[in-house]
């Protein structure tokens, strides 16, 4: 049992909402991820910034971004922690370097979230820390599309339907064995413990499906509190329907991205055994390729070149790449948190 569900049986329960009522013992560190877009790391780290109970310290794992932007948006904010790679190493590598620092720091829980994403209300880090403190290991926000609200960043699958928009999940205030990774999500320090952390390997595009799938495997508890809202930007422009809506292909913009998806998709499915998720897909992204208005066989081998590259798993054969990174946190006299060493 994790150190959070431990204080949650020898302590009273809170009120969801006050926040207050969350124990101030319980050490909350938020890693955000960034790369270069100053202006989208100053809007979360406000938002984070007026939560009612904010994290006690936060990470920004600066992927080597250029210029002076990015440094500066963080120095803005007091409680904000500025640990910059040495070079860029990709989303995936940036959590891993966020979450061992925060374990480091003794860390109970983990709030996790990328640059463009930030929480919609000032409640959500409070709502999520009192479903961890019910026993969850990870406890994940609704992704709301930040242009649009009222629709879902990412569809979600309930009940054999696919669900876009807040009024179709039928005010269901719980979802239980599902997250978006890493958008918002509250996760317990014990389970990093556990299962271990994302692997940096998977670049980006896949290393949070991975990792979900470990938890589950694990029979952690996992699920999205519909009350805590995150926004992000949405997913539609990546998101093809098939067959008049029967089901979906997700293609990314660009085509390094596209590969990096395919490739750990089709890595992930044949490494835990999800052979009709693999069928599955055959059938989705040849309809999306070869069956519409103009074909794109090339694109069609392309995708079966990055699957056929996961299915094989060699780049998980490599070594880790490394991460060097150093703290380059502006300190004021009056800060009494240690400068960290280059690592």
């Amino acid at each position: 049992m994790s150190r959070i569900a431990e204080r949650a049986r020898t302590e009273p329960s809170w009120s969801i909402v006050a926040s207050a009522a969350i124990r101030p013992t319980l050490r909350v560190v938020a890693v955000i991820t960034t790369y270069d877009r100053p202006v989208l790391l100053a809007r979360c780290l406000a938002a984070i910034e007026a939560q009612h109970r904010p994290p006690d310290t936060i990470l920004v794992v600066d992927d080597a971004s250029p210029g002076s932007a990015t440094a500066d948006a963080i120095a803005r904010v007091p409680r904000a922690r500025h640990i910059r790679h040495e070079a860029n190493r990709g989303g995936a590598a940036a959590y891993r370097t966020g979450i061992e620092i925060a374990l480091d720091l003794k860390a109970d829980a983990v709030w996790l979230m990328d640059d463009d994403g930030l929480p919609a209300s000032p409640d959500c880090l409070t709502r999520l820390l009192a479903w961890l403190q019910q026993g969850a290991m990870i406890a994940a926000p609704l992704v709301l599309d930040e242009e649009n609200p009222s629709r879902l960043a990412f569809p979600l699958r309930l009940r054999r339907r696919t669900r876009f928009r807040r009024e179709d999940l039928d005010r269901q205030e719980r979802i239980e064995n599902f997250a978006h990774l890493f958008n918002g999500a509250l996760i317990d320090a014990a389970l990093f413990h556990r299962i271990g952390l994302p692997d940096p390997r998977f670049l980006c595009r896949g290393d949070e499906v991975e990792f979900l799938y470990r938890a589950r495997r694990a029979r952690a508890a996992i699920g999205i509190d519909t009350r805590a809202l995150f926004l992000h930007p949405g997913a539609a422009p990546e998101i093809h329907p098939i067959l008049g809506g029967a089901f979906y292909a997700t293609v990314p913009r660009t085509k390094a991205k596209r590969h990096t998806q395919f490739r750990n998709r089709g890595c992930i499915f044949f490494s835990y055994g999800m052979w009709m998720f693999l069928l599955a897909d055959v059938l989705r992204y040849g309809c999306h390729f070869l069956l519409r208005r103009n074909p794109d066989p090339r694109g069609f081998r392309d995708w079966l070149a990055a699957t056929a590259e996961g299915w094989r798993g060699r780049f998980l054969q490599q070594p880790e790449p490394p991460r060097h990174w150093v703290e380059v946190t502006r300190r004021t006299a009056s800060d009494s948190q240690p400068a960290m060493e280059v690592r």
